[in-house]
């Protein structure tokens, strides 16, 4: 069985600006062509096979012969060049649905850990990397690290590295400084207009729910379909081709810097509002291709949220772990009774996507905010806390926080909490 934590704390990546010799960059020319035949190979072998893509370890056996009488390097690099012309030719695929021969410009290439070695010196500070080209044949590329997190990172085992014609990509994995535990658990639910945010107090006494936090984050969505209107109308007026490029960087640029420096305040505000708290996020890898398709204006909005670099932002700047659960079942199930959650229909068009109905509790729930309130219940479990709303200490908090206060349609006096099971919860903390 999957555990539902994915940790994203595993790997750490420092980039550091060289000056390349012209052994490395002729080396760095040669795995591009090495890499552009092993996309042809795999290409084909895919082509035979009804469209699927080899392993690595498929392709490198028949690869391999063509390598070793063909390219004067160390036998070793035929395992980074046939795992990057797999991930090239996965990629292409699932971005234009079909299969095809990518473009290869940059000077990249992944090096294993078999074909390199770093030491430092312990007097003056300085780090080499000596890179095997050819047995018996090093190149020594020599730094002195600057970068404010190296020493936390170095910690960790050096397991690759990545050289271009510009920079040396270090990637440190495992035996990193974990963060440690808040008393704190702040289940966190990133939508599109709003932020949820549910913290519950662990600690060794009685866990409890306190006061829910929403933070509109409109701003952002505001920035993002500004600038989409503004490139739409330089593609349509704009006819020098070259100036209209020139634009488009230019307002691409600008976007980045708006949506970025306001992220940055906005995960800020929240590691100040919970500064000992263990955030909870939802695992979204894949989100985009779980969706089912629901039209190309949502699909826009989904693919301009920057929810992955809200979630890296607070990571970053939290003093304590961050837990990524799943997120399968937070809006849909009931984390009170474990009911399952219905949208009801008979609810105007454009507050239905705000109202969860639990058939089982009888109430209606805000959706985002019940959200936030079942991935905090989901980080309380994998932290081996164990916790259910369903208890008479957080019943007072989810009627009165958690209810939909906004009139049904056609019945203004039918409201969210207003039903006898909302009626008969308990209004007072239980010891």
């Amino acid at each position: 069985m999957n555990h539902l934590w994915k940790s994203l704390r595993q790997k750490r990546t420092i980039a550091i600006r060289y000056e390349p010799s012209a052994q490395l960059l002729s080396y760095l020319s040669d795995m591009r062509d090495a890499t552009r035949m092993a996309l042809a190979h795999a290409l084909v072998d895919a082509k035979l096979n009804d469209g699927k893509i080899p392993s690595p370890i498929r392709l490198r056996k028949k690869t391999r012969p063509w390598f070793v009488s063909s390219m004067p390097y160390a036998r070793h690099h035929i395992n980074p060049v046939c795992s990057k012309a797999v991930a090239l030719l996965r990629a292409y695929r699932k971005r234009h649905k079909r299969l095809g021969l990518p473009s290869l410009e940059k000077l990249s290439m992944r090096i294993d850990g078999e074909l390199f070695k770093m030491t430092k010196d312990e007097d003056d500070g300085q780090v080499t990397i000596r890179v095997t080209v050819r047995p018996h044949e090093y190149e020594f590329i020599k730094f002195r690290p600057n970068h404010k997190k190296w020493d936390a990172y170095s910690k960790g085992r050096l397991g690759e590295i990545t050289l271009t014609d510009s920079r040396l990509l270090l990637t440190f994995v495992k035996g990193l400084a974990t963060k440690p535990l808040g008393d704190q658990l702040v289940g966190v639910d990133l939508n599109f207009a709003t932020v949820d945010c549910t913290p519950i107090d662990g600690g060794h006494q009685k866990m409890m729910i306190r006061h829910p936090v929403t933070i509109p984050t409109g701003n952002i969505e505001h920035i993002q379909d500004s600038f989409s209107r503004r490139r739409r109308r330089l593609q349509l007026h704009v006819r020098n081709p070259e100036k209209r490029a020139r634009k488009l960087e230019e307002t691409r640029g600008r976007q980045r810097c708006r949506v970025r420096d306001a992220l940055q305040k906005l995960t800020t505000d929240l590691v100040r509002r919970y500064p000992n708290a263990t955030f909870v996020f939802e695992d979204l890898k894949h989100i985009k291709s779980r969706q089912p398709k629901k039209g190309r204006r949502f699909r826009a909005r989904l693919n301009r949220w920057p929810y992955r670099m809200a979630q890296m932002m607070v990571d970053y700047k939290s003093p304590m772990a961050t837990l990524y659960p799943t997120p399968r079942g937070t809006s849909s199930k009931c984390p009170a009774c474990g009911g399952k959650i219905e949208h009801p229909t008979r609810i105007p068009s454009d507050i239905r996507w705000r109202v969860s109905v639990c058939p089982t509790c009888g109430v209606n729930y805000d959706r985002n905010r019940l959200a936030s309130l079942a991935i905090a219940c989901r980080g309380a479990r994998l932290c081996g806390r164990p916790f259910s709303v369903s208890e008479d200490a957080s019943w007072h908090l989810v009627r009165d926080e958690y209810l939909w206060h906004g009139p049904v349609a056609g019945e203004t006096a039918m409201i969210a909490g207003g039903t006898e099971e909302g009626a008969n919860a308990p209004k007072e903390v239980l010891s």
